[in-house]
């Protein structure tokens, strides 16, 4: 079983923080107010990304989380006093309906809507059959007029971003040792679950900033300069992961971010489970790892019996798909975990797998020194 060692306070104010792709001020507030503690040297790009750089020698390793969030921005305001607004990164149109969500206002103020829905009652036959669209959906902050919306300080361009707690849950689960056994029997443990929003990618960000403080607080030295990156924009096209990476010129890169939990009954074909461990992933459709580095990894895992799982994405990417080509190119790779319910209000993952991918990184900083790193890209 694998003992839990995080740090479940900052965890929650990453999550419940406000940042969606653009308006990340908020979130990067309260991981700079984490990092700082523990790095050297702090570092900004020009889009709001945070880089807490720990050495000063050797090779240069870039690990990102990407603090931004799904969300929405306001477009327009009806006569009749609902908002009309288009979405910061990818939702599926059935998780929205009458969910809540905040909306900051231009003077910083935040406000709870509801995404509306009519009630079943007043819907014909051929409209319960329709799926609505989201260009079809409104937030309903309870006004009846232009007027009362500008009364709040609601503008066109305010951003919002889902009304979601986070909490953690404990469970008993009963796992089989071989998955491809046919004896039902198995070990039952006692497992930690969280749920919140924003685990894609706050999770990420908080894992880099675990292992940041691992390694200050243990006084592990170092072959390597690191720069634990909290980066902006990812959602929308891995753009702080490209002005980190440019500024930073790393030789190696990892992206750390959730993965889709292929054990829920609506998906198919996806190998990692919650809770089998870290997932070391073998490609997505923004990069393929370079393989020797992601051999290394893997060995890495199986020596020091850190629970790990193999993944591959057939569509998606991370921001090591931007890591990757910086400069002349940086051999990098994506740890996953996996989480159930990702781009919606509520995700749920195992903490467990979230200790294996800290536990994980923070053994393999310690054996990328320059002649490993050259390793990888020696013929």
């Amino acid at each position: 079983m694998t003992k839990i060692d995080l740090d479940l306070k900052l965890l929650e104010e990453l999550c419940e923080a406000f940042g969606p792709s653009g308006h990340e001020e908020e979130a990067q507030k309260v991981a700079k107010k984490h990092g700082q503690k523990y790095a050297d040297e702090i570092l900004h790009d020009g889009l709001g990304s945070v880089i807490f750089k720990k050495g000063s020698k050797g090779p240069k390793i870039m690990i990102a989380g990407h603090v931004d969030e799904i969300g929405f921005v306001i477009t327009n305001i009806k006569k009749e006093g609902y908002l009309e607004f288009h979405q910061l990164g990818g939702w599926w149109d059935q998780t929205l309906l009458t969910q809540e969500v905040v909306i900051q206002s231009f003077k910083g103020e935040k406000l709870v809507g509801i995404i509306g829905a009519p009630p079943p009652h007043v819907l014909t036959p051929e409209m319960r059959g329709k799926v609505v669209t989201k260009d079809q959906m409104y937030i309903d902050i309870g006004c009846s007029s232009v007027a009362d919306v500008k009364e709040l300080g609601i503008r066109v361009g305010d951003p919002a971003v889902p009304l979601s707690s986070f909490r953690t849950m404990k469970r008993k689960r009963k796992e089989k040792k071989d998955e491809d056994s046919k004896d039902a029997k198995g070990e039952t443990r006692e497992v930690t679950l969280a749920v919140a929003k924003a685990f894609d990618d706050r999770i990420g960000v908080f894992i880099v900033l675990e292992a940041l403080r691992r390694i200050s607080e243990n006084n592990i030295e170092l072959p390597n300069t690191v720069f634990f990156c909290s980066t902006v924009q990812e959602e929308v096209g891995l753009r702080g992961a490209k002005t980190s990476a440019q500024m930073i010129e790393p030789d190696i890169g990892f992206a750390l971010d959730v993965d889709i939990s292929g054990d829920s009954p609506e998906v198919e074909g996806i190998v990692a489970k919650m809770g089998k461990g870290v997932s070391i992933s073998a490609g997505d459709s923004s990069m393929i790892p370079n393989p020797k580095l992601r051999r290394f990894v893997l060995e890495i895992a199986e020596e020091k019996g850190i629970r790990y799982q193999p993944s591959f994405i057939k569509a998606g990417g991370t921001d090591a798909g931007q890591i990757h080509l910086a400069g002349m190119g940086a051999p990098s790779l994506y740890l996953g975990i996996p989480t159930r319910y990702i781009h919606s209000h509520h995700g749920m993952l195992d903490l467990s797998d979230v200790e294996n991918a800290v536990q994980l990184l923070v053994e393999v900083l310690q054996k990328l020194d320059e002649k490993t790193v050259k390793s990888f890209t020696t013929l």
